[in-house]
């Protein structure tokens, strides 16, 4: 059974990995914008106060509730739905941030779409690691 510091450590390195890869993208599609870098480094802020405790519940409920599935299916099926809901946060986040810019809603749709393609391979690649982890298991087998 897996113990509640293992998904705290899955959320922490997941969220290293996410919130660099969101800061890039900011950077890439608002970089004509003279403040980008103050702005990206508070959308990626924004994002990891949000998801970290999202991804947390998100762990939580696949744990308890969906466990009948295939390994591989398991994880396939975590990506796309957690994709789902942190694209539409980082949307949220970066259109908020960046509303001034007359192109924000292009731009932040932009970075939602390319950070899906990006992290959904990056989610699933870091759930096949945890996967073969033995790190905060119970009982390992």
């Amino acid at each position: 059974m897996d113990s509640r510091k293992r998904h705290i450590a899955k959320t922490i390195t997941w969220r290293i990995v996410a919130t660099g890869t969101t800061f890039v993208l900011t950077m890439i599609f608002f970089r004509e914008d003279p403040e980008a870098t103050s702005k990206a480094s508070w959308v990626a802020f924004i994002e990891t106060t949000i998801k970290m405790v999202t991804y947390y519940y998100h762990e939580r409920i696949w744990f308890n509730y969906v466990t009948k599935l295939k390994s591989t299916v398991r994880h396939l099926l975590k990506t796309i739905t957690w994709r789902v809901i942190a694209s539409l946060t980082t949307f949220g986040i970066a259109f908020f941030i960046f509303r001034e810019d007359p192109n924000a809603m292009e731009k932040a749709t932009g970075i939602a779409l390319v950070e899906s393609v990006l992290k959904m391979l990056f989610y699933y690649l870091h759930e096949r690691a945890w996967y073969m982890s033995k790190f905060g298991l119970n009982n390992p087998k």
